[in-house]
């Protein structure tokens, strides 16, 4: 099975991560995976991973150039003859929209967080079937798009075992940094991620 993934670009984020994970598990079982970016720092880990990076601009939302990459995309596409087109992102979703009007392979889309409600927005439901990464945004977009329940899958965000395996802790680092900001003896509570308002941090 070919899968073929599109999003904006592939630098740091839950987006860009989530790409990167499922296509090396994808590689694993014996897949063949395909990712569709306009680039970043993580091409290289993707292809180390054993997986394909076709850099195109799927990123901008130029609508003045959107006709020719729409073209384009469409040529690429009819190359690669994909199973699967996994869109990730609102700007590859149009793009998609438009280009596999012909082609009709099966979309899937992931929505990865609560997008302002608005008819651009609306392109993320309206794959063949919905990943969305919590019963939070599944609500959202049920509520403001009313997405059929039977189209949308609910698969939590996971983690990587290997990278975040507590054996594998610097403890080296992690006792020098109590020291220098007094913690030791200390409950700590942290966060990682984005400072924005959808993290709620005030109420943490």
């Amino acid at each position: 099975m070919k899968i073929v993934q599109l999003l904006p670009e592939l630098n740091e984020g839950g987006v860009e991560r989530g790409t990167i994970e499922l296509s090396r598990e994808l590689v694993k079982v014996g897949f063949e995976s395909i990712v569709i970016s306009n680039g970043g720092k993580l091409v290289s880990q993707l292809e180390s991973d054993g997986a394909k990076h076709i850099k195109f601009d799927v990123c901008s939302k130029n609508p003045l150039s959107a006709s020719s990459r729409i073209t384009k995309l469409k040529k690429i596409l009819e190359e690669l003859n994909p199973d699967i087109l996994h869109v990730r992102s609102r700007v590859p979703a149009w793009l998609v929209y438009f280009a596999n009007k012909s082609l009709k392979i099966p979309v899937v889309s992931t929505v990865h967080g609560f997008n302002s409600v608005s008819s651009y927005s609306r392109i993320m439901t309206n794959a063949d079937k919905i990943i969305c990464v919590s019963g939070a945004i599944k609500s959202y977009i049920q509520k403001h798009y009313e997405a059929p329940e039977e189209k949308i899958t609910i698969i939590p965000r996971g983690i990587d075992l290997v990278k975040f395996n507590p054996n594998n802790l610097d403890e080296k680092f992690i006792n020098s940094f109590k020291k220098e900001f007094n913690l030791n003896d200390k409950f700590i509570v942290s966060t990682v991620g984005r400072v924005t308002q959808l993290k709620d941090l005030e109420t943490l």
